[in-house]
Parts: structure tokens; C-alpha cells; sequence
């Protein structure tokens, strides 16, 4: 249970430096061993490490940072992996995320952060009135 509450920790540190714009904790947070990657919102993939913090550089002080909430983690782990599942809630928008990490020197950093917009419930209710229609 340790390492659980270690790793919700360290998905924690990770939402603060994001609300906080603190590019040095963020920067602090990525693996610098493993290949890391990086899937924002209508953004393509990014997958170095050097690409993944200028991604942050851009959106935490060049631009202007949205409003993030995480809430109701999930947590899937093995011995030196771990994934947090979460919902966002980012300016207003409904996302889902996945945030890996690893244990490097024994401390739980980052590999992969991907968010998702969710759809809206009438956006559900009608894709479910599409396949009821479709039977």
C-alpha cells in the first residue's frame, strides 16, 4: 500500500506543478533514463525528452496555463511501473488521462502523461440512440 500512496504522490506533485506553472518541479518529475511521451489534447504525440519539457516550457510559461483538476484515480502497478488513470476536469472540459511512471533511484517519475476530451452525456446519449437505431 506504500508504494501506492507514493505513486498518488507523485501524480499529485505532478497536477500542482501543472495548476502552479513550476516548470522546474515539472521538469523534475520526468524520467531522464526512459523514453518519455507526451499526448496533450489536440496536440500530434511527442516523444523525446528534450521535446516533452519544451511542450511544458510552452504551456506553463510561454502560454497561458488552463485550470486543471484531477480527480478519481485509479492505480495499476507493478513492482516499477505504475499507471494512474484520472479524470480532468481542464477549463471546463471533461478529460480522462493516463499518467506512467516508473521507479527510478527510488522516486516515482513520469514516462507518459496522455488526456483526452470525454464526451459530453448528450454526446453519449446520441452515439447510444445512433446504435439502437442502427440494430
Amino acid at each position: 500500500m506504500r508504494e501506492k500512496q507514493r505513486v498518488l504522490a507523485a501524480n499529485d506533485a505532478f497536477y500542482e506543478a501543472f495548476r502552479t506553472a513550476d516548470i522546474d518541479t515539472m521538469e523534475a518529475l520526468w524520467s531522464k533514463r526512459r523514453k518519455v511521451s507526451v499526448y496533450h489534447p489536440n496536440w500530434p504525440g511527442i516523444d523525446t525528452r528534450d521535446a516533452v519539457m519544451e511542450s511544458w516550457y510552452r504551456i506553463l510559461v510561454v502560454g497561458d496555463p488552463p485550470e486543471v483538476i484531477a480527480f478519481d484515480p485509479t492505480v495499476i502497478m507493478s513492482t516499477k511501473t505504475a499507471m494512474v488513470i484520472c479524470h480532468e476536469n481542464l477549463g471546463g472540459a471533461q478529460l480522462i488521462a493516463t499518467n506512467v511512471f516508473v521507479l527510478e533511484e527510488g522516486v516515482w517519475r513520469m514516462t507518459n502523461h496522455q488526456a483526452s476530451r470525454l464526451p459530453s452525456i448528450s454526446e453519449q446519449q446520441n452515439a447510444k440512440a445512433r446504435k439502437r437505431e442502427e440494430k
